[in-house]
């Protein structure tokens, strides 16, 4: 109950934000998280299925998405964060659990129940209340991250368990086994979890008969997984040139000492971080940049030696910090820049390995405060009376200076709630801490034309391409505002430079139609036509081109299109909305009524079909 309080504690102010940052692609937009009859296709699908490609494929997330669209719809996006609150602090408390396991096997310890409980609350509050989360937690489409843990604590827990079992232990596995399953689909890092497991299981020491019986297990959630990911339909998002071998290790130095910064004060935190020496606006700021990052390098690389100490120091002390230390690599190398990602560094990267990195710290202070009390004998009648007075007071100093540090980590996670609000607050409290990237200037652009504000979103779409000219997704953005400003000749310029990238072809070719068409009057259809072929799977675009067919007055040809892409994708809500609505103005209303309900039954608060359907019926009745 400690660690559930003190989770809604600190974020309770989330509880009045609405949807941000890729919100508007996994729960405005994703049609498959409308109806629980569509949680099967969910499993068939990879994330951002209309919108950017993407290669995550979290079904779990997505699973939990239908249930928060069934109960708040998106009238209330506190709903929606009040689940994601409550699956961290139940990530939390299993947390607690396994921390309370691992520090019962401590040989170094021989805790009483109270003391091992004191132990694990404090690593599970300190994690639960910790800032460096709130990316993780505060934004609807960063639940992935808490769901992966839940299910990867609960796991590991169990398999603990059923290693001291004497009864049942096939369901004790069976459950463990459901937890890594369900950790991995809810996101890809949910794997390391596999790994992790065996590291413990190596850390036990257990039989050679046990260890094979559990590889057994966490091969076969392995191979399942793969045969779920593997036939999941997704579209290859874009590749980028991987980083060079040779300065993948800078980078993960640099990365070691941003996130040990961000661990001990996070006091500035945003989305958009990053630790290579790109290009900044001027000369000047370029090199000072430069060289911040070559101190950054060092102090990684005396950090990286530092933490290597620890885990080596720990070996014949505090083994289960070792093994701790050992999980967290195993959850930390994925990220660490040993492989290309799509950033150098992101905050939210450390949710699960920040828990074992605190596991190893509670079990190593405690393996020190054990060997102190041996070495001033404070166990024996003769020791001094001044070690007898002096070791409790500076454990209270410790225990002062933790609970003031862990009061300042929670003020900052209720303060860092606001940053979050909106779409436009989120991005300018972004990058007025740092974040100010390409990416988030066009992000505001796109916020300042959607609100009206044409000449702040082409100024800010100016100063994105200033700092990288060559970004197609940036170009087409600015094209867009400047054919809203009626600047033909500007948003044409623009537009070839976006063409270039082979992956905006369907969306060039569409903006390219508008403005043949506001230029020269020029018929729209052939256009949309070739947008359609470009990008067959493209919901948007295809929609429009069949209203387009169904205002020319060719309502046949456009209902033949719609239903050659319904027999491809027959989950969309929308589709059959409009098939429906097409259908009624061709006065076919008994079929018209039937493609209603069958949106109705893909979107249970499709209030558009409702309506419809009770028009249609009331003019032709059953």
């Amino acid at each position: 109950m400690l660690i559930i309080a003190a989770t809604f504690l600190v974020y309770w102010p989330a509880l009045r934000n609405g949807f941000v940052w890729d919100d508007t692609a996994l729960v405005l937009r994703d049609p498959l998280i409308r109806s629980w009859v569509l949680i099967p296709e969910g499993f068939r699908h990879f994330l951002f299925l209309d919108a950017t490609a993407s290669n995550f494929y979290r079904p779990i997330q997505r699973l939990s998405f239908v249930f928060d669209y069934a109960v708040f719809g998106f009238e209330k996006p506190g709903g929606w964060h009040f689940t994601s609150v409550l699956i961290h602090a139940g990530a939390a408390v299993a947390l607690f659990f396994l921390a309370e396991k691992l520090l019962a096997l401590a040989a170094s310890a021989r805790l009483r129940e109270p003391a091992r409980r004191g132990w694990a609350l404090g690593v599970a509050v300190l994690w639960a209340i910790h800032p460096l989360h709130t990316s993780a937690v505060t934004y609807i489409a960063g639940r992935a991250d808490p769901l992966a843990a839940l299910f990867g604590f609960t796991a590991l827990t169990l398999g603990l368990a059923s290693l001291d079992a004497t009864r049942r232990v096939g369901l004790w596995r069976l459950g463990a086994a459901a937890g890594f399953a369900l950790a991995i689909l809810s996101k890809e890092s949910g794997g390391t979890f596999l790994l992790i497991g065996l590291v413990v299981l190596l850390g036990r020491r257990v039989e050679w008969r046990t260890l094979g019986t559990w590889a057994a297990i966490l091969l076969l959630v392995a191979g399942g997984y793969c045969a779920l990911r593997f036939t999941a339909a997704k579209t290859p998002p874009p590749t980028s040139a991987p980083t060079p071998l040779a300065i993948r290790p800078i980078l993960a130095a640099r990365a070691f000492a941003e996130y040990a910064s961000l661990v001990v004060a996070p006091v500035t935190l945003r989305m958009e971080r990053d630790v290579s020496t790109k290009p900044r606006d001027t000369f000047d700021a370029t090199m000072q940049n430069a060289r911040l990052r070559e101190y950054q390098t060092l102090a990684g690389v005396l950090l990286l030696l530092g933490f290597g100490w620890w885990a080596w120091s720990c070996r014949p002390r505090a083994p289960l910090a070792a093994v701790c230390l050992g999980a967290f690599v195993a959850a930390y190398v994925p990220i660490s820049n040993a492989f290309p990602l799509n950033a150098t560094v992101a905050e939210h990267w450390l949710y699960v390995p920040g828990a074992f990195l605190f596991l190893a710290a509670a079990l190593s202070i405690e393996a020190w405060r054990a060997a102190l009390r041996r070495r001033l004998n404070l166990g024996d009648e003769g020791a001094s009376p001044s070690s007898r007075k002096s070791f409790p007071a500076n454990a209270l100093v410790l225990i002062s200076v933790f609970v003031a540090w862990a009061a300042l980590l929670g003020a900052r996670t209720f303060l860092r709630q606001g940053d979050w609000r909106d779409q436009q607050t989120f991005i300018e409290r972004t990058i007025a801490a740092g974040g100010d990237s390409a990416r988030m200037l066009m992000n505001l652009a796109n916020v300042a034309a959607r609100a009206g504000h044409l000449d702040r979103a082409a100024a800010l779409y100016g100063e994105a391409l200033r700092r990288t000219p060559e970004q197609p997704i940036i170009q087409l953005g600015y094209a867009n505002v400047l054919v809203m400003k009626r600047d033909f000749p500007g948003a044409r310029q623009a537009l070839e430079r976006a063409e270039v990238s082979p992956f905006l072809q369907a969306e060039c070719a569409q903006l390219r139609t508008d403005l043949d068409f506001l230029e020269q009057g020029t018929d729209r259809l052939a256009g949309l036509r070739r947008a359609v072929e470009l990008a067959p799977t493209n919901w948007g675009i295809r929609k429009r081109f069949i209203e387009a067919l169904a205002d020319s007055g060719d309502l046949a040809g456009a209902r033949r299109e719609l239903l050659g892409f319904l027999e491809r994708q027959s989950f969309r809500a929308s589709s059959w909305n409009l098939l429906g609505q097409l259908l009624a103005r061709e006065n076919d209303l008994p079929r018209a009524r039937v493609a209603f309900q069958e949106a109705l039954a893909r979107d249970v608060r499709d209030q558009a079909s409702r309506g419809e359907l009770r028009r249609v019926s009331a003019i032709s009745p059953r």
